[in-house]
């Protein structure tokens, strides 16, 4: 019943997660094609607690590398930088979920791997977005907000540290690093289930 309970739970999850991220990409599109280039779903090489990781959103532009991550989580979200764990209050009802700064901090080391060899001042910006969020209590960071926040977020970096050249190269760089492998995304939603289950004890 346990191992139903648990697979049943990831697959909502995972539903919630593509409706949020769905919401997000909508919200990039709105974004000037021509200085800010989108990538969705990438899934790079890692150095962290997985061989791989899966990044929602990366915006690359002439300002910079926007590393996004989309957590769709309803009610009140409260947390620190610095936890291990924040909460959700929806209610009277509490959960806790391993803080998602310290996912994107993953994402962003992966994309760092990849692009500072050649780039290596390039800034890539963390974000960690909450499209469906009543509201964020989180303290010691400026890397989170609402989705609807998102847009705003990125156009207050407003002095340019890429060429077009530069912007389009790293894109590229990006999008050869994608593992679009089916069978290499099915092992890493699977390692990711597990290594849930096993901070959820």
């Amino acid at each position: 019943m346990g191992i139903i309970k648990f697979l049943f739970g990831g697959w909502i999850n995972q539903v919630k997660g593509h409706i949020g991220e769905n919401f997000i990409y909508g919200k990039l599109l709105e974004l000037d094609p021509s200085r800010y280039k989108i990538l969705n779903d990438l899934l790079l090489k890692s150095e962290g607690n997985l061989n791989t990781t899966q990044i929602d959103h990366v915006v690359v532009s002439n300002y910079g590398i926007f590393c996004i991550e989309t957590k769709d989580y309803a009610g009140w979200i409260f947390g620190n930088a610095n936890q291990e764990q924040w909460t959700q209050v929806i209610y009277r009802t509490k959960s806790r979920f391993y803080n998602p700064l310290r996912q994107n901090y993953a994402h962003g080391k992966a994309i760092e791997a990849i692009v500072r060899p050649r780039y290596p001042s390039v800034p890539i910006i963390p974000y960690v977005a909450f499209p469906s969020a009543d509201k964020l209590k989180i303290a010691g960071t400026t890397s989170v907000g609402h989705g609807r926040d998102l847009i705003h977020k990125i156009l207050s970096f407003q002095q340019q540290v890429l060429s077009d050249a530069d912007r389009d190269i790293i894109y590229q760089m990006l999008m050869n690093a994608n593992i679009n492998s089916k069978a290499m995304r099915e092992l890493h939603d699977d390692s990711v289930q597990v290594l849930k289950e096993i901070n959820s004890r």
